[in-house]
């Protein structure tokens, strides 16, 4: 039974604490620390690339990029070394646009050497196309065709570099109207055998064509405005079909075609996404082979889409 003493003792203990001074509640509550912000979907194109890559395959990659850095005044982007350290895979890039280059491998795409040919070319763009061809061939590139004019308003050198891949390296002199290239093509291509046969001997002698007759607009800019500085060219043994397949398969649009007096396809350009790339049918006496053909391609093309599932399922159907 508690005695009065027990029942004093707790009372005061009870007194002592409600009486202690209290700390009253923070007016400034702890701040809640903010949520990390939602990250950006990835872009589908990378900055600084195009729909359209080339990616070629070479012996030597290191050498490679050593000798366009030379000859097309290319710089190193990227850099991905095999496990003897050596490089299998880099990136350049000329002008405004990268090029890939891949070591060739066992069980992967064959170098130009290893084919015996190559079914694709380059274009690429310069301020000064006979300085450039200068240098390429001072850097090991061999002259495949002498630096000229040419009817589509470009002044025009082609060179092989070598690791087998075809460059040809233009700067644009002429801005001509769609009616003049037609013009100017049929003149520098014509239908008539004794007339092309013609065509040849003048040339030899030094004569100038008959397409230079009808002039264009000198050019305010060394490269047209809808190119890029560096353009895929490609030889196929069945041009209207392949233009087809990259239409029906990648959304491809055709900006022009130009058929020659037999009906072949010269020269066509598509436009894909922010690129274009250029089909021609095969011509085996001037060199330009399919990959039918020559049996492969050394030469790829990256391209950056959208929705890949979507694009890899509708090209394979």
């Amino acid at each position: 039974m508690p005695t009065r003493l027990s029942i004093l003792t707790l009372s005061a203990t009870l007194l002592a604490i409600g009486c202690e001074k209290q700390t009253p509640p923070p007016t400034n509550p702890e701040p809640v620390a903010a949520a990390e912000p939602t990250k950006p979907p990835a872009k589908p194109i990378p900055d600084g690339y195009f729909t359209l890559t080339p990616m070629l395959t070479v012996k030597g990659v290191d050498a490679a990029v050593e000798f366009y850095g030379k000859a097309l005044g290319a710089t190193k982007t990227f850099g991905f070394p095999g496990p003897d350290g050596k490089t299998v895979h880099a990136e350049i890039k000329i002008g405004d646009s990268i090029v890939m280059l891949d070591e060739e491998m066992p069980g992967g795409n064959k170098s130009p050497g290893t084919l015996g040919g190559n079914p694709a070319a380059l274009m690429v763009y310069v301020d000064k196309v006979d300085d450039t061809v200068t240098a390429a061939t001072a850097a090991g590139a061999t002259i495949e065709g002498a630096v000229a004019d040419t009817f589509w308003g470009d002044r025009v050198g082609t060179v092989v570099d070598p690791f087998g891949h075809r460059w040809v390296i233009s700067t644009h002199t002429e801005d001509l109207t769609p009616e003049q290239m037609q013009q100017r093509f049929a003149l520098a291509m014509p239908a008539d055998a004794k007339k092309a046969k013609k065509l040849k001997k003048d040339a030899k002698k030094g004569k100038p064509p008959e397409w230079k007759k009808i002039a264009g607009t000198p050019a305010t800019a060394t490269k047209p405005a809808e190119y890029h500085s560096v353009t895929l060219s490609l030889v196929s043994n069945d041009a209207a079909s392949t233009i087809e397949f990259y239409k029906a398969a990648l959304g491809a649009t055709e900006r022009g075609r130009m058929p020659d007096p037999t009906g072949k396809i010269a020269h066509a350009e598509l436009v894909l996404g922010t690129s274009n790339f250029f089909v021609t049918d095969e011509y085996p006496e001037m060199g330009a082979k399919s990959a039918a053909t020559v049996g492969g391609s050394p030469v790829s093309m990256m391209v950056y889409v959208e929705d890949v599932d979507g694009a890899f399922a509708k090209a394979t159907t």
